[in-house]
């Protein structure tokens, strides 16, 4: 009925439940939109006799697809509307694989895939963030946010060998139905008990308003805003790129393919054991975490240039992926901590617009310069630019960040323009 919402199934969680809830959530929802698509593709490219460029071009049109509804959904979320966004669009994930499993043309891949894309703007990670921060608030919420990468950093280790098996065993079609099905037995239910419905105001230290005056053109006076944003595209590009290519251009560096499939075997684990150390240093400030994590990436890709070895290779992977697994709790906190605490995810989804771009480009940019370069140094230069310009560009966002809070307006105003709350 109109103005009604979805009913909830037990009483409000604990805080320890909510966030459990949300990272288990995040878990299912990484492995049906994210982790299953490489081997569902690679099998229905077989399958069909379809070109994987065709069937990869529509994971992009995907990617830039979700940059048209990164803002909307933030301000949806912001509105306290996030237990609608991510249960609806859950239960829209799976209605959109039961379609997958009956395409037999391109036309319809094209349609379900950018369907898929657009819906992992409405579920992975900064939706999930953006409802952390408004229950919990920004003290509170740091903690959450690890904790549910934390969770999420175990999707590819189950769900990639679960694919695997429902592909060996039913075919790409029943695979498709298979993850529809979990995606709605356990994603549904856990967000739609875990998430508050109505407008819920943020809890703990600072309290947001949904009030159509509480605009965000401020954040726009901020030259801190588009440095964080620059830095957080460079990365985006850097990891969009590097996921595609690592395989590759590893085995054009070393002949030994066992060394480097063990070595990028190392990432997911490295991820997880990264935000479990960081669960163990909660006083270290986002802005050192982000400057010392950005850091790691170019000496990560650099090592690419020292002769391959089992060893540096594993070093390799190790180092970027508990980079990564750091850098993703860094983009989750740096809007409350650098920029403004109010409009969380007005402010992230006017970012990730840029950064759904910069993601969507960056494979195909990289694969094109290695093409016409002809060595596979060009991408590593590519790449280690990238990475580069990741810590650069976010010291430059603190520096900024910090001549404003010096401002005359210090102590008057508070980082986003507003007047200050005590």
């Amino acid at each position: 009925m109109p103005g009604s919402d979805l009913p909830r199934m037990n009483p409000t969680p604990s805080r320890r439940g909510f966030v459990a809830a949300l990272g288990l959530g995040q878990l299912v929802s990484w492995g049906a939109l994210y982790y299953s698509f490489p081997l569902i593709a690679e099998a229905m490219a077989k399958d069909m006799s379809w070109s994987r460029n065709d069937i990869y071009g529509a994971a992009t049109l995907g990617l830039l697809a979700a940059a048209l509804i990164a803002y909307p959904v933030g301000a949806i979320i912001d509105q306290g509307q996030g237990r609608k966004v991510m249960v609806g669009a859950t239960a829209a994930t799976s209605i959109t694989l039961v379609f997958w499993s009956a395409v037999t043309n391109m036309p319809a891949l094209y349609a379900v895939v950018v369907t898929l894309g657009m819906l992992q703007a409405a579920l992975l990670y900064e939706p999930a963030f953006a409802v952390a921060v408004r229950q919990l608030g920004t003290l509170q919420s740091r903690s959450a946010i690890t904790t549910i990468t934390l969770w999420a950093g175990f999707s590819s280790t189950l769900f990639v060998p679960l694919v695997q098996y429902m592909l060996d065993t039913l075919g790409w079609r029943g695979a498709l139905l298979g993850l529809a099905a979990i995606n709605a037995a356990i994603a549904v239910p856990l967000y739609l008990w875990a998430i508050p419905s109505g407008d819920i105001q943020e809890k703990g230290d600072h309290k947001v308003s949904v009030s159509a005056g509480n605009h965000i053109l401020p954040i726009f006076r901020n030259p801190g805003f588009y440095l964080l944003t620059a830095s957080f595209c460079a990365y985006m590009a850097m990891f969009s790129g590097f996921t595609y290519h690592i395989y590759p251009l590893l085995v054009a560096l070393s002949a030994d393919t066992q060394s480097v499939v063990f070595a990028i075997a190392l990432i997911g684990p490295a991820q997880v054991g990264a935000r479990i150390f960081i669960l163990l240093f909660r006083q270290i400030t986002i802005k050192h975490l982000g400057l010392l994590t950005g850091l790691a990436f170019p000496l990560a890709i650099w090592l690419l240039k020292a002769p391959p070895s089992t060893l540096s290779l594993a070093v390799l992977c190790v180092l970027y992926g508990g980079a990564n697994g750091i850098f993703t709790i860094v983009r989750g906190m740096a809007v409350p901590e650098l920029l403004s605490r109010r409009n969380y995810g007005r402010i992230n989804g006017i970012m990730l617009v840029p950064m759904s771009l910069a993601r969507a480009v960056a494979p195909w940019a990289i694969a094109a310069y290695w093409t016409h370069s002809g060595t596979p140094e060009g991408a590593i230069h590519v790449i280690l630019t990238l990475a580069i310009l990741v810590p650069v560009l976010f010291g430059l966002a603190i520096k900024a960040n910090r001549i404003r809070e010096e401002g005359p307006a210090s102590g008057r105003e508070d980082q986003d323009g507003f007047p200050a709350e005590r």
